[in-house]
């Protein structure tokens, strides 16, 4: 799914600002806790294999990012596709 570059922005603001509330990061801004910004961002994914449902931020270089800045699997095969 591709969204806009704000709506990435505002996903993570939201989990940055959840970081800081929680003491999991002194990061002032959602990019230093990242290490990425928004406009980097090809899409998202909302599910992977292994780990069930959750939040990843896939950048337009191939990284993947989960919703708590951490470096994850880069490979595609890994995300969104469900098994019953």
């Amino acid at each position: 799914m591709q969204i806009m570059p704000a709506a990435y922005q505002s996903l993570m603001q939201k989990y940055w600002h959840r970081a800081r509330t929680q003491g999991a990061t002194n990061a002032l801004t959602p990019e230093e806790f990242y290490g990425f910004q928004s406009t980097e961002i090809k899409a998202t994914h909302h599910h992977k294999q292994g780990k069930g449902p959750g939040l990843w931020f896939r950048l337009r270089d191939g990284r993947v990012y989960d919703k708590f800045g951490h470096s994850d699997e880069a490979d595609p095969a890994f995300y969104d596709a469900t098994t019953q």
